[in-house]
């Protein structure tokens, strides 16, 4: 599938915003999406998959793929308590696996919307964070994106997070820390 101009500009955009933030991104056609994203996922060293259930995950056969690269994986709801979603027991690389609603070009921001098959803390509970983002979703602005998620005649969603890269902190002696507050990385894989 091919991108047009002004999609490739808002795509070349995403990604620049992306590594501003610290997080790294691949841009993989729709068909290796599965594949690439357990690659990922093993190269860094993922035990364990929290993944959101969603129709994106089901089509680009993430689940098998996961599962041939040795990663446990666990679909959203888990039903594990607190302390294991957490890595506070069981394996300690562990992955949340999200699917953005959209993503923000200029700021390098995901729009990660809670419903059943998505939680609230997929992004946050995990030492790791993958988002599988179709490149359709991208717009360039927050006031884009926020139009949309708020758009008249549209039910809102029950939370909406803005994520923009790996958790990061700077509240002691105004150093920044990674992680302080959710995944110390975040990778994108943006499907064309």
């Amino acid at each position: 599938m091919s991108t047009a101009p002004d999609q490739a500009g808002v795509l070349d955009l995403l990604l620049a915003s992306l590594a501003r933030r610290k997080a790294t991104a691949q841009v993989v056609d729709r068909a290796e999406a599965g594949r690439a994203t357990a690659r990922w996922m093993a190269d860094a060293g993922v035990a364990r998959a929290v993944v959101a259930s969603d129709q994106v995950v089901e089509e680009i056969g993430l689940v098998d793929a996961l599962r041939r690269e040795g990663i446990d994986v666990l679909m959203w709801p888990t039903g594990l308590g607190s302390r294991e979603a957490l890595g506070l027991e069981g394996p300690l690389d562990v992955c949340g696996v999200t699917v953005p609603a959209l993503a923000v070009a200029e700021r390098g921001t995901l729009v990660l919307e809670a419903s059943g098959g998505h939680g609230r803390g997929i992004d946050v509970t995990s030492r790791h964070h993958v988002a599988l983002l179709p490149a359709d979703r991208v717009v360039r602005t927050l006031s884009e994106a926020l139009a949309l998620t708020y758009a008249d005649g549209r039910t809102p969603p029950s939370a909406v997070s803005l994520v923009s890269g790996p958790s990061r902190s700077s509240d002691i002696e105004k150093i920044s820390t990674l992680g302080a507050h959710g995944a110390l990385t975040e990778h994108v894989v943006v499907m064309s």
